[in-house]
């Protein structure tokens, strides 16, 4: 088994691909400052701030897009909307921590009212 999570979302009219694994959460918590287990606690007490959901983009489009940089991801989060950068949390929340469970809501529902 693998400790990575693969996602893709729809933005500009081109399919992008992101990667969530151990050196993701090192990119994320480079740019964000952050430790994962605090974003963890920040999505149960639904505080989410935009540097986290662009930090989680940009670390997730490392891999197959290298050329969006910090600010391209946060532009892709004007695109994509906050809808859809809360699944994209939840998809990498729960490569990190397996114990959320399967459900595709339940690492990022608690951050619907954020």
């Amino acid at each position: 088994m693998t400790a990575r999570a693969e996602t893709t979302i729809q933005a500009d009219g081109r399919e992008l691909r992101l990667v969530f694994g151990w050196n993701e959460a090192a990119t994320f918590e480079e740019v964000s400052g952050k430790a994962l287990s605090d974003v963890l606690s920040d999505v149960a007490k639904q505080r989410l701030s935009a540097k986290t959901l662009r930090g989680f983009l940009y670390a997730g489009l490392r891999e197959h897009h290298a050329d969006v940089d910090l600010a391209g991801a946060g532009q892709l989060l004007d695109v994509v909307g906050r809808v859809e950068a809360n699944r994209v949390l939840g998809v990498a929340l729960r490569a990190y921590f397996p114990e959320l469970g399967d459900d595709p809501d339940a690492a990022a529902s608690p951050a619907k009212g954020a």
